[in-house]
């Protein structure tokens, strides 16, 4: 078993000895003086903003409407302006708050953060961008208010009951670890700071991302192109490969065809010309292999390089070129290319950099995902390995400082997690991992984070995600107290056992020291070794604790979520040992 720090010391004390350690506070406790806002029930105060005030203060002032009514009954009034003597909460937008002390590559919206204080009975709640606004009015409430958003709707909220509300005097300057952060979707994802791919309504706010990741069937569509132009799809096995279905996963492109790059190059620009608001726009392969064979293609290859680098230095020379031509006409726009499986290295040589316009976005994929990346825990024949197409985590890491030192813009791509795991239906908890990795990617530098995440695995990977998005904005966090205060908030009084449930999953990971991968599971090889009958045991009665103790309201509904998962993971199980 390889250390994970204080936290893991924690998880053997409280599974081991069946008591629990219990972390510090999550938030300080405010201190006075107190501007009271609603008083027995009863507004006193006004929530503040401008007449011509942005959809996103304007959504700030409703929330914070809408949740001070649902803790206290009381519905403060909304206006454009409070007396000095009055209670007031006053949202607003000042683009010189929280500069950055090293002014970053690209001022994104939403990466200064907020900023919260109390001048006299004033609280302010002021942003460098009107999404920052938005999450500051969350972190008000969350941070000193006492709400949480565990998991998407209803069933994820908790709201305290109070029917005194105030808040205390505040000086808060909070700047987020990635200055672009995309953790889930929906209202969820923008209560917990995320500032790109999210809506309010139909309209983009934050950080305007076009298109995830795969482009290559988007700009050049077979149903458009290929009967005119065949030659612009690749060789294989000396014959043009038509994609069989309109958005075809292996079945790229000919990069070396200067027609079709050209045509690539005139339809990604004229998605930026009809929308000029775009900040990152993606262009990268389909999934997938399917790769040109033709002369041309494979001359620019470097075979002797490996399966991770198999076509990187191709993809860079097509990057460079619609990088440099997309420049002329929109300079500010970055350009999202990937570094991903079969070109996740670098290209050799200098003329091969990307160009400054370009955004290198690093997938943590056929890595492990068990151990955490620093450090020299994926070991040669100590540890499983998935595939000899695997890469262990202390390789990744020098690609990532690789691909730092060429580049001002790095964005991470993570799993926390989908995949075989997933489809198998087994638990796979990555908490004792990102606590340590997320961390690291901040320190080296990228200036944004990205994970796969499904709204309809919250009930198995919950903790993993709520994890995950605290730490895109606060890598500092204490982990410790932050899953104690989600199972505190999330399960009542059932807090201790679902503790326990989800650290004794945990320790069930730590403990197996095998080499795990989202690109290269084998759940039916691992899945019975980590998650034995003495560990599911332990975990059942845990369950069957939580619900003795959960009654029948929402908490209940909680626990049964996590009681549904574990019966499909032992299932899953079981059918993998026939």
């Amino acid at each position: 078993m390889f250390a994970c720090g204080d936290w893991q010391v924690a998880v053997l004390m409280a599974v081991m000895s069946g008591g629990l350690v219990l972390a510090t506070p999550l938030y300080p406790p405010a201190k006075g003086p107190f501007v009271t806002l609603v008083q027995d029930g009863k507004p006193l105060g006004v929530i503040v903003r401008p007449a011509d005030a942005p959809l996103e203060v304007e959504r700030a002032a409703a929330e914070l409407v809408k949740y001070i009514e649902k803790m206290s009954g009381a519905k403060l009034p909304i206006a454009e302006s409070a007396p000095a003597d009055e209670p007031a909460l006053v949202l607003r937008v000042d683009p010189t708050v929280n500069p950055a002390a090293d002014p970053p590559a690209k001022d994104w919206p939403g990466s200064r953060g907020y900023y919260l204080h109390t001048a006299g009975r004033h609280v302010e709640i002021i942003g460098a961008h009107p999404i920052s606004v938005l999450h500051g009015a969350y972190a008000l409430l969350e941070r000193h208010l006492g709400c949480r958003w565990c998991m998407p709707g209803d069933i994820g909220e908790v709201v305290p009951e109070a029917k005194t509300v105030r808040v205390g005097r505040l000086e808060e300057h909070s700047v987020p670890a990635f200055k672009v952060r995309w953790v889930g979707t929906g209202d969820w994802a923008l209560k917990h700071g995320a500032n790109a791919m999210v809506k309010i309504g139909d309209k983009t706010v934050g950080v305007n991302w076009k298109w995830h990741f795969h482009t290559f069937c988007t700009l050049i569509p077979a149903e458009k192109y290929y009967d005119r132009h065949p030659e612009w799809w690749p060789l294989i096995g000396g014959k043009r490969q038509r994609p069989t279905r309109p958005h075809s996963h292996s079945t790229q492109l000919c990069t070396t065809n200067p027609e079709m790059v050209a045509e690539m190059t005139k339809n990604l620009i004229a998605v930026l010309d009809e929308d000029p608001s775009i900040d990152i726009i993606a262009l990268s392969p389909n999934d997938g292999g399917g790769f040109c064979e033709c002369a041309n293609c494979t001359a620019l290859d470097e075979p002797d390089r490996g399966w991770f680098a198999r076509y990187s230095k191709r993809l860079a020379v097509l990057n460079n070129q619609v990088a440099a031509e997309v420049a002329k006409r929109h300079p500010k726009v970055l350009i999202k290319v990937g570094a991903y499986a079969m070109y996740l290295r670098r290209p050799l040589g200098d003329e091969f950099k990307p160009t400054p316009n370009q955004l290198v976005q690093i997938c943590h994929i056929y890595c492990c995902h068990n151990h955490p990346i620093k450090g020299n825990h994926c070991r040669e024949g100590k540890t499983h390995r998935p595939s000899s197409n695997f890469m262990e985590n202390r390789e990744f890491l020098e690609q990532l400082k690789d691909w730092r030192s060429v580049s001002d813009h790095v964005f991470i791509y993570e799993y926390y997690t989908l995949g075989g795991p997933s489809r198998a239906k087994l638990f796979w908890p990555m908490v004792h991992t990102m606590r340590e990795d997320m961390p690291l990617y901040h320190e080296l530098g990228a200036e944004g984070f990205y994970t796969q995440l499904s709204n309809g695995l919250f009930g198995r990977q919950g903790l993993n995600y709520y994890v995950c998005a605290k730490l895109a904005w606060d890598t500092s966090l204490d982990v410790d107290a932050l899953v104690e205060d989600y199972c505190e908030k999330f399960y009542g009084p059932a807090k201790e056992p679902m503790l326990k449930f989800w650290l004794r999953l945990e320790k069930a990971f730590v403990d197996s020291d095998l080499c795990l991968s989202y690109g290269l599971d084998q759940p039916k090889v691992w899945g019975p070794k980590v998650l034995t009958d003495e560990v599911m045991a332990e975990c059942g009665d845990l369950l069957k604790q939580a619900a003795a103790l959960g009654g029948d309201g929402v908490y209940k509904h909680r626990i049964n979520l996590a009681q549904k998962a574990y019966d499909d993971c032992a299932a899953s199980l079981a059918g993998m040992k026939k």
